[in-house]
């Protein structure tokens, strides 16, 4: 860890980045399938936007194997396409196969109202809706004070600590890997041995801009449905810091021209999924009275007469 001639300052910055990069990139997908394990549901994401991920990610194994890059870069782009692969059962499963298991519930719950609701005269019907409100007006007060309450815990727990945590290892990943020695041109890192190979690049801006039109349909499905209830926020908080860190990683390790014309693709693509991200982040926000799972609960256990 400590041989060798010791990094310069931006060295180190850029190491630590690519470390940071790594950790992100490792737990991206992990958030959003525990937020369909939680629901039961895939109905937040788009099949649109797995898809095009999951292209733009064997686009980028391929560049990786086609250009001989590390082992642990092949291994990370491989543990991609099964993270994608991971979210695609999830989202098949949770779309079809779950629904068909549970549709009995279901259809005794409806049967069950429908018999009820069958033998209700209009005046009690009135009585009922008179009560309704008056009734889902406190639960809906109360229900509020609630999320309002916990809502400052919920976002430490929830979002703070978990980044903090994936920060943290990061970092420290970057001190602990044994390679924070300075390498100088005479080392042979030299740029005749980094020169540009014309099929890695075309795969490189082909995944890029998979990675860019990804983000384009969850974006406008989102819109359709006033709500990002399904979509996990850690997840999109991972994709941007692991974005911003990657290219971080590549323009503080060095930044003469030829060096970014080579990186430029991945330049591209994390900058141009980080101005993405921040439209869905402000989806969030715009429709946070839309997703909240206890305010959805207490309009519907009582269905409509």
């Amino acid at each position: 860890m400590f041989g060798g001639d010791s990094p310069t300052l931006r060295e180190a910055l850029s190491g630590i980045a690519g470390s940071t990069s790594l950790a992100c990139w490792i737990v991206l997908l992990l958030p959003q399938l525990v937020e369909q394990w939680k629901y039961k549901s895939a109905e937040g994401i788009s099949i649109e936007f797995i898809a095009l991920w999951f292209l733009g990610d064997v686009a980028n194994l391929i560049g990786a194997l086609w250009a001989n890059l590390l082992p642990q870069v092949i291994l990370l782009a491989i543990w991609y396409c099964l993270a994608d692969f991971l979210i695609g059962f999830s989202y098949y499963y949770y779309t079809y196969i779950y629904p068909k298991h549970h549709r009995h519930h279901h259809l005794h719950l409806n049967s069950t109202h429908s018999h009820r609701s069958g033998s209700i005269t209009i005046d009690e019907t009135s009585a009922l809706v008179n009560r309704r409100h008056s009734s889902r007006s406190r639960r809906r007060s109360s229900i509020e004070v609630q999320v309002l309450s916990d809502n400052r815990k919920h976002i430490f727990t929830n979002i703070v600590l978990p980044v903090l945590f994936v920060l943290l290892a990061g970092a420290s990943g970057y001190f602990f890997s044994g390679e924070t020695t300075h390498h100088t041109p005479g080392d042979g890192d030299d740029l005749p041995h980094e020169k540009i190979q014309l099929g890695p690049q075309i795969l490189g801006y082909i995944s890029a801009t998979l990675y860019l039109t990804a983000r384009l349909p969850q974006i406008y499905q989102n819109y359709v449905k006033k709500s990002c209830k399904g979509l996990s926020l850690l997840f999109f908080i991972f994709s941007t810091v692991g974005n911003l860190t990657y290219s971080l990683q590549i323009v503080l390790y060095r930044s003469d021209w030829e060096y970014v014309i080579l990186n430029l693709s991945w330049l591209l693509g994390s900058f141009g999924t980080i101005f993405e991200d921040s439209f869905i982040f402000f989806q969030f926000w715009l429709y946070r009275n839309n997703d909240n799972p206890d305010v959805y609960i207490s309009d519907g256990d009582e269905p409509a007469v």
